[in-house]
């Protein structure tokens, strides 16, 4: 999986995320924090999100990958960032399947 497969499946789930909440989507790019460009997106609709990225991408993200950062209180994160992210949880899952 490349960073734009990511960047692309994380934006097409944040529109998704607005539109299913009747909420307005602005358009998205890469450098955009999404808790702060998107009306009511917090850590309420991160876990539904991160399973829509997952089913858009055709992968597992595991529950302990916080995907939008945020955890005990670190920074939150962009969508390039987030790209990052969920390529590295995928590149260590293919490496412990590999492993084994």
């Amino acid at each position: 999986m490349t960073l734009d497969e990511a960047r692309a499946a994380i934006v097409k789930t944040l529109q998704k995320v607005q539109d299913v909440s009747g909420l307005p989507c602005p358009i998205l790019v890469g450098g955009d924090v999404p808790r702060r460009v998107l009306e009511q997106f917090d850590s309420t609709v991160w876990p539904v999100a991160t399973s829509w990225i997952a089913k858009e991408l055709g992968v597992t993200i595991d529950n302990d990958v916080h995907v939008f950062g945020g955890k005990n209180g670190g920074p939150l994160l962009t969508i390039n960032q987030s790209a990052e992210v969920i390529c590295a949880h995928i590149a260590k899952q293919s490496y412990a399947v590999a492993a084994e």
